[in-house]
């Protein structure tokens, strides 16, 4: 009989299994995570659970702000702020439910803009910090520790077996006995689920590379 989870232990699987996000949003000079993004990288794991996230706001609130743009002429932007309440609901058990507060600004020369980008940001710093995703916006080592701390596609490490075993075979059918393993030693593999998709791609790279030149000397 499958365990039944609750609520937090729901979530708690949720961000288990988020993979690694890539930069796909710019703004103000930089790439960064887009909160849809986000949302779609979880989604199958809250239909699995059952698990809805719903937002809702109260006491908003908005101003004008004038300032002079580069050109010197006068602009008036709008700025909306609001309270959100972010909540989630485990629908196998509707009476478990996580509230959390939030606070949300917005700032666009249209209204509705300055609204809906209120909501926008506010969703996306608040799925970041409460999945502990790193930002790294500003941060010169971001694609290196993406690549780090990613989870591995396992069908990356089976395309990379598949590889290992058609060069082994090609080593083969020129009369050099070259098993998997010692193609694996070759590369440097102690223990393949353990590589990262940059050091997989890596590796896929070179044994093409080995093959073109075993049949390039083949056919000299």
């Amino acid at each position: 009989m499958t365990e039944e989870l609750n609520l937090y232990q729901k979530i708690a699987d949720v961000k288990a299994n988020i993979d690694g996000f890539t930069k796909d949003t710019k703004g103000y000079n930089f790439f960064y995570v887009s909160g849809s993004q986000i949302l779609h990288r979880i989604r199958t794991k809250m239909i699995e659970h059952n698990l809805l996230l719903v937002p809702s706001t109260s006491n908003e609130k908005w101003t004008t702000h004038t300032y002079k743009n580069k050109k010197g002429n006068e602009v008036i932007d709008f700025v909306v702020e609001m309270d959100l309440i972010y909540k989630w609901i485990n629908a196998d058990k509707p009476e478990e439910q996580l509230e959390i507060n939030y606070h949300a600004y917005g700032q666009q020369s249209d209204i509705s803009q300055a609204h809906g980008t209120a909501l926008t940001y506010a969703e996306r710093y608040f799925l970041m910090k409460f999945f502990n995703i790193p930002t790294d916006e500003d941060d010169a080592d971001a694609k290196e520790k993406q690549d780090k701390y990613s989870k591995v596609d396992p069908k990356n490490i089976e395309t990379l077996e598949n590889e290992i075993t058609m060069f082994s075979e090609l080593m083969k059918s020129i009369n050099k006995d070259v098993s998997a393993d010692q193609v694996k030693k070759q590369l440097g593999i102690k223990d393949i689920n353990q590589l990262s998709n940059k050091q997989i791609a890596g590796m896929i790279s070179t044994l093409d590379k080995w093959s073109k030149q075993s049949k390039s000397k083949e056919n000299e």
